[in-house]
């Protein structure tokens, strides 16, 4: 729908760095010269922003940029702790999918274990303000962590992994790709066919060097964008 894509385009300006918390967004009349539609069309446009917590709309002042869609954080800052260092606590780690499965020959070769080996297949849906952002599946090895439970994955996994075990996620390995959504990604994200995600495969680390998990996200950037700096050491 072409509401939907107009505010998918004004998300992406208001993640910009010429717009700051606080600036006003262009008028209800200019906006809907600009994309040559109604201004009917522009009021549900700005209406899924509101609902997002985007933009706040003042009567007979404007609309209002309240938040940006740019989380920022380290390379192994989990979702808890980027939510947490901007104050956001209408978040969730939705747990879709929770059991044992023997490792496939292609996750195996990733966690370097045998084909037959025990893992925990998981998939989270995690929603900010009740807005899906993004889709996680991992695979973690049964014989590291016996105990996972759906509650610990429900909160943090890198913080029951570090306090509960005793393995704490020291390095990275990531892919970053484009991916069509697939239709079970369309229905649990809320967005359109064919939508564009970044897919982002991660190998984890602990201190001892061991490989802890296999993660694949599929992410909506026009909800859920993270910006790191990186320095020359």
């Amino acid at each position: 729908m072409i509401y939907i894509k107009i505010a998918n385009e004004l998300k992406v300006r208001i993640n910009d760095d010429s717009f700051k918390i606080g600036d006003t967004l262009p008028s209800e009349k200019v906006l809907a010269k600009e994309f040559n539609v109604s201004i009917m069309t522009i009021r549900k446009a700005l209406a899924i922003l509101q609902q997002e917590m985007i933009i706040v709309k003042k009567h007979g002042s404007g609309s209002y940029i309240q938040k940006k869609m740019n989380f920022s954080g380290g390379e192994l800052d989990g979702f808890k702790k980027q939510m947490d260092d901007i104050g956001c606590q209408n978040y969730q780690n939705k747990v879709i999918d929770f059991r044992i499965i023997s490792c496939p020959f292609n996750i195996a070769n990733h966690l370097k274990i045998a084909a037959d080996e025990k893992i925990y297949f998981v998939k989270r849906l995690r929603l900010i303000n009740n807005s899906p952002v993004l889709i996680e599946d991992s695979y973690i090895p049964v014989n590291l962590f016996p105990y996972l439970s759906v509650g610990h994955l429900e909160k943090s996994k890198f913080s029951y992994f570090k306090e509960n075990c005793n393995i704490e996620i020291t390095k990275s390995l990531r892919w970053f790709t484009p991916a069509i959504a697939t239709t079970e990604q369309v229905d649990l994200l809320k967005i359109e066919r064919n939508s564009l995600l970044l897919r982002i495969q991660s190998i984890n680390y602990s201190q001892h060097n061991k490989i802890v998990e296999l993660s694949v996200i599929h992410q909506d950037t026009n909800k859920y964008n993270v910006k790191r700096y990186v320095e020359r050491r």
